[in-house]
């Protein structure tokens, strides 16, 4: 039997969260929670047909049960927890630079915190869409605003892009 060895075996640190770390990672909880106890104040004024999809106007092009909003926090939470998780294993990620002992914990610390950031994102993002989904339910919005997710997605992707800044800065 043939056994295959890594390349490279990264350095593996226990890095400790930093304040900000951890304050990104209370506000995450803080908006994901918020976009639960919103969906179940709501719940029982929602009609039957709720906003299911939007085009790229931020339009309704589909309508769908009232149940299709649950699954908005459920794909937000397995997101969640599959981001936290990752956020742990910092040596596992792949990284523009090459990691050596000298830079491994900057590396480490950098890429770790995009990802805590980009979770956050993420959790603002599918809360916004929750609430524009039960405000036009509810006829109070026609649809979301038709820059929205361009600009959240910007947003996301400008924490990439300003993370590999970083790391090329820090290498």
């Amino acid at each position: 039997m043939v056994q295959l060895k890594p390349k490279h075996t990264r350095i593996k640190h226990d890095i400790p969260l930093t304040g900000q770390e951890r304050v990104l990672q209370v506000l995450t909880l803080i908006v994901f929670l918020w976009g639960i106890v919103y969906l179940v104040a709501q719940w029982t004024d929602l009609p039957a047909t709720v906003p299911a999809h939007y085009n790229g106007k931020g339009e309704i092009d589909r309508w769908g049960s009232k149940w299709e909003l649950a699954i908005l926090p459920a794909i937000a939470i397995i997101l969640s927890a599959g981001l936290s998780v990752l956020s742990r294993f910092p040596h596992l990620y792949n990284y523009p630079v090459t990691i050596t002992e000298e830079n491994a914990v900057k590396q480490y610390s950098l890429a770790r915190k995009m990802v805590i950031w980009m979770n956050l994102e993420i959790q603002v993002l599918f809360c916004y869409i929750e609430w524009t989904s039960v405000q036009a339910a509810l006829g109070k919005s026609e649809g979301m605003w038709m820059w929205s997710i361009p600009i959240l997605l910007v947003v996301l992707m400008g924490t990439l892009v300003v993370y590999i800044i970083r790391a090329f800065r820090s290498k």
